[in-house]
């Protein structure tokens, strides 16, 4: 996909989930392989490939949560920020670095994105901005995974304020 797209993708998918009922069903099943070929007519018209899973299960995975978000924009949160504020700002909490220690022992897309799957309806269900262009972002360029992991760790275990000031005013 043209950077241009990429970049608007998330703004555009929320935009057309506020009018069109459809979309959202079929996004909402996205996630679930059993019921993710729902969803392809839309992912194909976003130009993702659907015969290649390590670029379909990202674009599968992000706009399913997008849709089950609630949410009427993108948030400003990366995945690691976005953990974290979901445990109240506790880097200390077991179960979060639990969490985050799951995610960075994945080795390819489809072990990610299976993953993240109940990891991303725990954040949205704490109704933490999570920013889900700069996800998609993440997960398409996993193939560079040490470059990803390692931002997602700076993310979650970083103190800067900015990052908690981030997460208060989009929580």
């Amino acid at each position: 996909m043209e950077s241009e797209q990429k970049e608007t993708l998330a703004k555009r998918v929320f935009e057309r989930l506020k009018n069109d009922s459809a979309f959202r069903a079929a996004l909402k099943r996205a996630d679930n392989p059993a019921t993710e070929y729902q969803c392809w007519e839309y992912l194909a018209d976003y130009g993702v490939h659907l015969d290649r899973n390590w670029e379909r299960l990202p674009y599968a995975l992000v706009l399913a949560a997008i849709a089950k978000s609630g949410r009427e924009s993108d948030g400003s949160l990366g995945l690691g920020a976005a953990l974290c504020a979901a445990y109240e700002w506790n880097r200390e909490s077991d179960p979060a670095r639990s969490k985050l220690r799951r995610i960075l022992a994945c080795s390819d897309v489809p072990e990610l994105c299976s993953v993240l799957r109940p990891v991303l309806q725990f954040i949205t269900g704490k109704n933490v901005a999570v920013s889900y262009q700069s996800l998609l972002d993440d997960l398409r360029y996993f193939g560079d995974g040490e470059r990803v992991k390692s931002k997602w760790a700076q993310q979650f275990y970083g103190t800067s304020a900015d990052a908690e000031n981030a997460g208060e005013e989009n929580a």
